[in-house]
């Protein structure tokens, strides 16, 4: 019983981090209005976030592998509960975007320590188990937009960061009187340098992305080529710091492997499509097509429920079909809903259907959650079959590489609607560019592990 209750505490965390998330994307077009500012600083909100993941979430396998799952599970309990609470109190965007960095740093360590978590708690069945922790996942893909979209038209966006605070708490006392501590390395060495590095290379790249945005100038150009220099720089000291550091973040000798350099460069572009696209939706839904806040939650729904039932079954197929046709037919699905966000409204009138556009949107969003349940077990599973041995660290630079996509989709995206004229030409330009760039990736699919043999085995 007593592991049952911690599956569901390890689930719960990953409910906490997914309502944050989903509930923040609603309350994008809020930060422009209250705080007065562009779309880029806006999207600072849920880039710096993905930002902090991404740097961290590594760094957290490594310390789940060093220190034990349950201290760094704790740690980052009590880092994202409080960075919540003072998000709620941020008194202008650039104290906000400060609290979210922290929040990110908090919430990097929940996806790999409460999968090393289940997967201690379950050997015997660890493939579907995991599977089942993807799919408990975007639960909060159905309570976050609902309750932050009622919250924001109620009373302030303020509030969708407090709806951490009772979750937060009760998931440290269960892990405190529940979880034992388990076994760890002696005399941990943990790369904390190649964090750093990698962290300066990821900022330093987005800042310069926003800047192509701002007003042209010689200067401006030179700022640009200035703090992308430095991204290279950093990007260079980190390559050379991993080869000399005696347990890095990232194994170099791995980037030799073809499957492990596809898997990641696969999680990479899922990341821009799912952390870019679907975060910016309820932005879409209020400035191009005029729906209210509520509304703009609402239609987050239909894909986290299509997502969940979806990979529900089929992680317990994952054994029969193997991870390949899975993660195929999932970025086909994700590839045309997304051109479809654009391009379906015109299809169907086109067809002479009698759909309005909520009845429209929701159908497309709901295809693309099914798309996303196909993926996530399937490419969990297919990771974790690389490096079955050190499920929180391979797990954590999964996480990564979908954190990287996601931080770069966003200020993509932001860069490419503050150029446009009006918002309308430039989520067409986002939606058609990712859409296609999705099926340029399904050749990568197929040097990934098939799962079709005894776990672990290649």
């Amino acid at each position: 019983m007593r592991r049952y209750v911690i599956f569901f505490s390890a689930g719960l965390s990953l409910l906490m981090y997914s309502i944050d998330g989903s509930a923040v994307a609603v309350a994008f077009p809020r930060f422009m209005n209250e705080f007065g500012t562009n779309v880029l600083w806006a999207g600072w909100t849920i880039s710096i976030y993905l930002v902090a993941i991404t740097s961290v979430m590594p760094l957290a396998g490594k310390l789940s592998d060093s220190f034990g799952s349950k201290k760094v599970f704790l740690v980052s309990l009590i880092l994202f509960t409080g960075s919540s609470l003072a998000c709620g109190f941020a008194p202008n965007i650039y104290t906000l975007v400060a609290f979210r960095f922290l929040q990110g740093v908090g919430g990097a360590s929940f996806i790999p320590t409460a999968t090393a978590i289940v997967s201690d708690q379950f050997p015997e069945s660890r493939q579907s188990v995991v599977g089942l922790t993807a799919s408990i996942f975007p639960i909060g893909g159905i309570v976050g937009p609902n309750l932050g979209g009622w919250i924001i038209s109620r009373y302030s966006w303020r509030y969708i960061f407090y709806i951490n605070l009772p979750i937060g708490i009760l998931l440290i006392g269960l892990i405190l009187v529940l979880l034992k501590d388990s076994k760890v390395l002696s005399r941990p060495h943990i790369d904390f340098a190649g964090a750093s590095f990698f962290f300066g290379g990821i900022l330093f790249l987005m800042i310069g992305l926003n800047l192509i945005a701002e007003k042209f100038s010689v200067w401006l150009l030179l700022l640009t080529a200035v703090f992308w220099g430095v991204s290279i720089t950093f990007a260079f000291l980190f390559l050379r710091h991993e080869k000399k550091d005696p347990s890095p973040i990232l194994d170099i000798a791995l980037l030799k492997s073809r499957p492990f350099m596809a898997a990641n460069l696969y999680n990479t572009v899922v990341g821009v499509a799912v952390f870019g696209i679907f975060n910016i939706i309820p932005y879409y839904a209020t400035s191009v097509l005029k729906l209210s806040t509520m509304v703009s939650g609402m239609i987050l729904t239909p894909c986290a429920v299509g997502n969940i039932c979806t990979a529900i079954i089929v992680s317990f197929q994952l054994r029969r079909w193997g991870y390949r046709w899975p993660m195929v037919l999932g970025l086909i699905v994700i590839s045309l809903t997304t051109i479809l966000l654009d391009q379906g409204f015109q299809l169907l009138r086109i067809l002479g259907s009698q759909f309005g556009i909520v009845e429209t949107i929701i159908f497309i969003v709901m295809l693309s959650g099914i798309g996303m349940g196909f993926i996530f077990p399937a490419s969990n599973n297919a990771c974790i079959e690389l490096m079955p041995d050190k499920v929180a660290t391979i797990t954590g630079l999964r996480g990564m590489f979908r954190s990287i996509g996601g931080a770069l989709g966003i200020s993509l995206i932001t860069v490419i609607l503050h150029l446009s004229s009006t918002p309308v030409h430039g989520f067409r330009t986002v939606f058609l560019s990712f859409g296609l760039g999705l099926l340029f990736t399904i050749p990568l699919v197929f040097f990934m592990p098939t799962g079709r043999k005894g776990w672990g085995e290649s």
